[in-house]
């Protein structure tokens, strides 16, 4: 837990630092822009091939070289920074895939060394440690950068990183599954942990929840901006405000699903959680109210939480297998190119339909796939009980 506040304050405040020394440096929001996406794209490319090292090493050694990986490119920023461009591009995505190593890592990790019916709180820890260090770093990130400068800001980066490594030390091996077969049939066999997923309900359900009705909520992020500095045009300081209301949601969130430690079926956590976050995000397009709208955005925060805790206890659970690690990373990855895709459609779609419109458009359209998505599966579980006690019924009663 320590270990992840750590890295996530390392992010945050490297997330910031960078954005503003690019736009310092070049002066131009394109350039600003694609070097924070071109860290976001090997989180899906990469997913592949995470997941084959994922099931051929243990899952700490991965983190500490992703750490120590990090440590090393986020030092080197200030220096590249002055060559060019070009090399921030190339240094800032190398960072993505050292996070595409570690997040499905993690996720593997926690499953392995964590008690089964513990999952849910710890992954709501962890959730609480992340979104808490990502509210602090976002907050001293470019106060970091006034005070002290670039380099200062990147050296106390890489050393959370560093921190981070040091503290996973301390977790015990967990060695992967079977023997170790060679790292290219590994990768190439990666597409058929796709196939795994499809191949199993409660895994395929989960992951299409992830794909296509997250994909349009997360559209809200960019319009959350516009709503702050366009709709209500409440300036840098109700923006900042809203950023912090929103980050307190998260914490919140993740107190509460500590506490709920929810025993029944993942997807219906997921799926119930996905609702929530629909109307949350819907009803700011017709709140009126900044403060209402913050307050409503903050909700939706809380049960995007409980939509992450559910998901990844559910993949925590699967059985030891030699494709463990290809199948989180693949659902990683999935739900990663998900998030990219509403991110980018939301921009436009804002500006094509109005702010306000696309919230409610967005809740709406979200709520109604998710249902198409997760009443199948509800269905085919009702079926299977209702054949099961029709089964043993005694003769001459009803059975239902």
């Amino acid at each position: 837990m320590f270990a992840q506040g750590l890295s996530s304050l390392g992010t945050s405040i490297s997330t910031v630092a960078l954005a503003v020394m690019v736009f310092d440096r070049t002066g131009s929001v394109f350039h600003m822009g694609g070097i924070l996406a071109s860290a976001t794209l090997p989180l899906v490319v990469m997913s592949f091939v995470g997941g084959a090292l994922l099931d051929r090493f243990e899952a700490r050694r991965l983190m500490v070289i992703a750490d120590v990986g990090r440590a090393l490119l986020i030092i080197s920023l200030p220096v590249v920074v002055g060559l060019s461009v070009g090399f921030v591009y190339l240094v800032s995505a190398t960072i993505g895939v050292f996070a595409s190593i570690f997040n499905p890592s993690q996720v593997k990790l926690v499953g392995e060394v964590a008690r089964r019916e513990d999952l849910i709180k710890s992954n709501s820890y962890l959730s609480i440690a992340r979104d808490g260090s990502e509210l602090a770093g976002y907050l001293i990130g470019g106060a970091l950068v006034v005070t002290v400068g670039y380099f200062a800001t990147f050296a106390l980066d890489a050393a959370t990183y560093l921190g981070s490594a040091l503290l996973l030390f301390g977790l015990p091996r967990v060695l992967p599954v079977g023997p170790a077969p060679r790292l290219l049939a590994l990768v190439r066999q990666s597409p058929r942990a796709l196939g795994v997923i499809w191949s199993r309900a409660e895994l395929r359900t989960n992951f299409l929840i992830a794909l296509v009705p997250m994909s349009v909520l997360m559209m809200a992020t960019p319009n959350a901006y516009a709503l702050a500095l366009d709709v209500y045009d409440v300036g840098a300081k109700g923006f900042s405000i809203m950023e912090v209301i929103t980050s307190l949601g998260w914490l919140a969130g993740g107190v509460l699903a500590s506490r709920l430690n929810y025993g029944g079926d993942r997807n219906t956590y997921v799926f119930v959680s996905m609702l929530g976050m629909a109307a949350c995000l819907g009803l700011v397009g017709v709140a009126h109210s900044f403060p209402l709208a913050v307050g409503l955005l903050a909700l939706g925060a809380v049960a995007n939480v409980g939509m992450i805790v559910g998901s990844m206890t559910l993949f925590q659970e699967i059985e030891a297998r030699p494709d463990k690690g290809r199948v989180i990373a693949i659902r990683s990855g999935f739900g990663q190119l998900a998030s990219a895709t509403g991110l980018f459609m939301g921009g436009g779609l804002g500006t094509l339909l109005g702010v306000e419109r696309v919230f409610t458009l967005m809740g709406l359209v979200a709520a109604v796939l998710a249902i198409a998505v997760y009443a199948p599966y509800r269905l085919r579980d009702m079926r299977r009980v209702v054949s099961q006690v029709s089964v043993v019924a005694p003769e001459g009663e009803d059975g239902i």
